[in-house]
């Protein structure tokens, strides 16, 4: 099939029509194919990041990418997409290109693409230059509607008071890299950070977001000298009970595959429901 396509860029926010024609394009594509090309954040007034759009003469939507500064530090993840009978014409190539293009007019200190595990999409990230760096495993569960913690136990939404506390647990559970995603998470009106404690001592920490009718879970951490005390079990349940609460769907989470303490989501009722390969210029 030979057919002249044209690429265009759009910032984010996107406008309604362009956001429509992307959701008609993956319309009916597994979800992770939406959470991959960020789509919560495509009109989201404060999100940093772009869309790239491949079009036919006749304007219609075949393909795409989406890129987004997701923690305010100038590093960028993106992915992309191609309408089926659009593939093997080297547009995913193309909307790489776009990609990078983009990215360094936006002077990106660094990226990450991210696709769901596939030899398809293996093969053509290793053929641009991409290897592998780390994969994340994506767990489900469902809402919880009864779920007491220990009696010693409290999980409360973040208090400014226990800023350094926090900080040092996030510092101690991963390293002086995750701060930055700290104050992000902090300053996201649509993130809240929850922090767990036993006995006035702070424990564990976890943000919530809500997407597309599903608790998200991230960054948690419990601190290294309370760890193997079912904690983080215990966080992961409270958050199925408060998806109940919200009348949400699900509860989804993502984990390093390297990350020792992944066998805690299964024991909390989550199971897997995909893996997602991050990739790195080479």
């Amino acid at each position: 099939m030979e057919m002249e396509l044209s690429l265009s860029i759009a910032s984010f926010p996107l406008d309604a029509e362009t956001a429509g024609e992307m959701e008609r394009l993956i319309d009916g594509e597994p979800e992770e194919c939406q959470t991959l090309l960020l789509k919560e954040l495509w009109q989201k007034p404060f999100a940093k990041g772009f869309a790239v759009l491949a079009y036919t003469v006749s304007g219609e939507l075949v393909g795409c990418a989406a890129a987004a500064d997701l923690v305010g530090v100038h590093h960028y993840e993106w992915s992309a997409f191609v309408a089926p009978d659009y593939r093997r014409l080297g547009l995913a190539t193309a909307l790489a290109d776009g990609v990078q293009h983009s990215l360094e007019q936006r002077g990106a200190e660094s990226e990450l693409a991210a696709f769901a595990e596939s030899e398809a999409a293996d093969a053509w990230l290793n053929a641009l230059g991409y290897s592998c760096s780390f994969q994340e495993l994506q767990f489900e569960a469902q809402p919880l509607s009864v779920y007491p913690l220990a009696d010693t136990v409290e999980i409360f939404p973040y208090e400014e008071k226990y800023l350094d506390e926090l900080a040092d647990l996030l510092r101690a559970a991963f390293d002086e890299s995750v701060l930055p995603v700290l104050e992000h998470n902090l300053e996201d009106p649509e993130r809240q950070v929850y922090l767990m404690q036993q006995g006035g001592k702070l424990v564990a920490t976890a943000t919530i977001s809500n997407e597309d009718g599903a608790l998200w879970l991230t960054a948690l951490a419990v601190s290294p000298d309370a760890q193997r005390s079912g904690f983080g079990q215990a966080f992961l349940k409270w958050a199925r009970h408060l998806a109940h609460q919200k009348n949400l769907g699900r509860v989804l989470v993502e984990v390093e595959t390297e990350n020792p303490s992944w066998p805690v989501y299964g024991k909390a009722g989550f199971t897997k429901v995909s893996t997602i390969s991050y990739w790195q210029r080479r």
